[in-house]
C-alpha cells in the first residue's frame, strides 16, 4: 500500500497591508501546485512581529479569495475559539464553503495571544477553560453542520432548537486542530481529521504515536488522521544568510502569549532545534533532508509560514527542485 500522499500549503495574512497582495499570493500558491492557504487569526501583531502590524480579518479576507481562486483550499491556522461565538463561527465557516464551492478546512484552537485578548477588551479564559470551550465548540459547530435543528447544552454553550441552512457544500468540511497539549492531542484522535504544530521532528513523532496510540484505543483507523508541521521557509545558498536567520529565530525573545504557545510545543527542545522547528532554512539539499525526518516521523503536510514582501522567485524554486524530490522520496518508501 503506498505512503499517503504529501501536501504542501501557505499560511500567514499578517502583515500584508490590502487584499490585493494577499490574492497576489494565494494566485501564485495555486499556479505552483499548492494545496492550500490558512489566514492568521489575530488583532494585532504577535510573536515577533510590530504591534501595530497590518492585518485583515481572516474570514473576510478567505471569503474575497474564495470568490478569485478556483483549487486552493482554504482555512485559518487557527480560529482562535475565544474570538467568536461557536455558533456564529459555524454560519462564518459554513458560508466560506458554499463560497469557495467545498474547499474550507476548518482550523481551531483555544487561543494562546493574551495580549491580543487584553488590547481588544476580550476575555481570556485559562488554558483549562480555553480547552474546554474548544471541545464544546466542535460539538457545536459539527452538530450544526449535520442537523436540521440543533439543541446543546454544555458548560460554556447553550443551543435551542437552532435550525442550519444553508449546509455547507462538504459534509462536513474536515477539522484541522493545532497545538500539542495532552488534551488537544486527545480531542485530535476523537474528532479531528488533520493535525498541525509547529514542532522539532522528534517531538512531532511523539505527537503522531500519541494520537494514532489513542485511536487504536478508541476503534478509529489513525490513518484518517493528516499530521502536519507550520513552519517558516527560506530557500538560500547563502550560508551566512541561513546562519543569520537561524540565530535570530534561536534570539526571539517571546512574549507572555508566546511563551504559552511554546508550552504546547517546544519545550525543552534545545534553542538550536527551537530555531530549526520555527524556520526550515538551508539550500535545496539540506531542506529536503531536513523535511524527510519529519515524513520520517509522520508528517504528511508542511504549511510554509510567508511573512511579506512575498519571495517569489523562492517559492518557484522550491516547488521546482524541493517538492518533487521530496516527493519522489516519499513514494519510494
Amino acid at each position: 500500500m503506498p505512503p499517503p500522499p504529501l501536501r504542501f500549503s501557505l499560511s500567514g495574512s499578517m502583515g500584508y497591508p490590502s487584499f490585493d497582495a494577499l490574492l497576489d499570493k494565494c494566485l501564485l500558491a495555486e499556479e505552483l501546485g499548492f494545496s492550500a492557504f490558512y489566514a492568521s487569526d489575530h488583532m494585532h501583531g504577535v510573536a515577533g512581529a510590530p504591534l501595530d502590524a497590518p492585518f485583515l480579518e481572516p474570514w473576510t479576507v478567505l471569503a474575497g479569495l474564495a470568490s478569485r481562486t478556483r483549487a486552493l483550499r482554504l482555512g485559518c491556522l487557527v480560529a482562535g475559539i475565544t474570538y467568536r461565538h461557536p455558533s456564529m463561527l459555524a454560519k462564518i465557516a459554513g458560508t466560506l464553503d458554499v463560497i469557495s464551492r467545498g474547499r474550507l478546512e476548518l482550523g481551531l484552537g483555544a487561543a494562546w495571544s493574551d495580549e491580543d485578548h487584553v488590547s481588544y477588551g476580550l476575555e481570556f479564559p485559562p488554558l483549562r477553560e480555553r480547552l474546554e470551550r474548544l471541545e464544546e465548540a466542535v460539538e457545536v459547530i459539527y452538530g450544526l453542520w449535520t442537523h436540521a435543528r440543533f439543541s446543546y447544552q454544555g458548560k460554556h454553550y447553550t443551543l435551542r432548537e437552532a435550525p442550519f441552512e444553508p449546509r455547507p457544500v462538504q459534509d462536513p468540511p474536515p477539522l484541522l486542530l493545532a497545538g500539542a497539549s495532552p488534551r488537544l492531542l486527545d480531542l485530535t484522535a476523537r474528532r479531528a481529521h488533520s493535525w498541525v504544530s509547529v514542532s522539532s521532528p522528534a517531538l512531532a513523532g511523539r505527537c503522531v504515536e500519541r494520537v494514532r496510540a489513542r485511536c487504536t484505543e478508541l476503534g478509529r483507523d489513525p490513518d484518517e488522521i493528516e499530521f502536519g508541521q507550520s513552519i517558516a521557509l527560506l530557500l538560500s545558498d547563502d550560508a551566512a544568510q541561513v546562519e543569520q536567520a537561524l540565530a535570530a529565530r534561536a534570539g526571539l525573545t517571546p512574549t507572555s502569549g508566546n511563551r504559552a504557545q511554546a508550552r504546547t510545543t517546544l519545550t525543552d527542545e534545545p534553542a538550536e532545534e527551537s530555531a530549526h522547528a520555527g524556520l526550515l532554512a538551508g539550500n535545496a539539499e539540506q531542506l529536503i533532508t531536513r523535511l524527510r525526518r519529519y515524513t520520517d516521523a509522520g508528517i504528511r503536510h508542511f504549511i510554509f509560514q510567508t511573512p511579506p514582501p512575498l519571495d517569489e522567485p523562492m517559492l518557484r524554486r522550491f516547488a521546482a527542485e524541493v517538492v518533487p524530490a521530496l516527493r519522489a522520496s516519499h513514494d519510494r518508501a
